[in-house]
């Protein structure tokens, strides 16, 4: 299994900043070997991680 992560700092974005997100989401989801995705937050950090899961690294 193979990943890609994306953190970024909790806060208030703008639209870009969420069709940006979106549109990641939406070719991640598209690439054929792709296992899913999940989220996790670290309120002490202030942190947001989105981590994309594939079956092999040519998926990736």
């Amino acid at each position: 299994m193979y990943s890609a992560t994306f953190t970024f700092a909790k806060g208030e974005y703008d639209d870009a900043f969420h069709q940006r997100d979106q549109a990641i989401a939406e070719v991640a989801k598209s690439i054929p070997g792709y296992l899913g995705e999940e989220a996790w937050e670290n309120p002490g950090a202030g942190l947001i991680s989105t981590v994309y899961y594939w079956d092999s690294l040519e998926a990736l």
